[in-house]
């Protein structure tokens, strides 16, 4: 487990990223298929993500946030211009501005949240320090299969 000062800074880096992905956020996604909702539809790779998130959430944030990190990425393979390379230093950073995306589109898509709330949401710190120790959990389930 991380030292108390390497969580606070892990912490610090996701607020800012949060605060970012505010400034520079995507066009959402329609809610529950709403025709007067902004945005395209919700593709149905997607709803069928959240339902597993959804399932997760009910061991734990811990285990939703695993299966949403697990599913993005093979989403990503099969839809790699979901990632905005445009606003990202790199494929790793619009990739975790894709994962806090998604994050805020399912606790729209959950908890009938708008999206402020849901931003709201995604920036309490025991969020951030359960995403940040998610994080690590899946780089190292990685670096252990290669």
């Amino acid at each position: 487990m991380a030292s108390v000062n390497k969580q606070q800074k892990r912490a610090k880096r996701a607020k800012a990223k949060a605060k970012q992905l505010r400034i520079n956020g995507r066009t959402p996604i329609a809610m529950h298929d709403d025709p007067n909702a902004p945005g395209e539809p919700m593709p149905q790779y997607l709803l069928d993500m959240f339902a597993r998130m959804r399932e997760a959430e009910t061991s734990g944030r811990h285990e939703m946030l695993m299966e949403l990190l697990n599913s993005l990425s093979a989403i990503i393979n099969d839809h790699p211009d979901l990632l905005d390379l445009e606003n990202a230093d790199d494929e790793a950073m619009a990739a975790t501005h894709l994962a806090a995306d998604m994050l805020i589109d399912y606790r729209m898509w959950l908890d009938n949240l708008d999206r402020e709330s849901a931003q709201r949401w995604l920036e309490d710190p025991q969020v951030i320090a359960d995403i940040s120790t998610a994080l690590d959990t899946y780089r190292q389930a990685l670096e252990a299969v290669q």
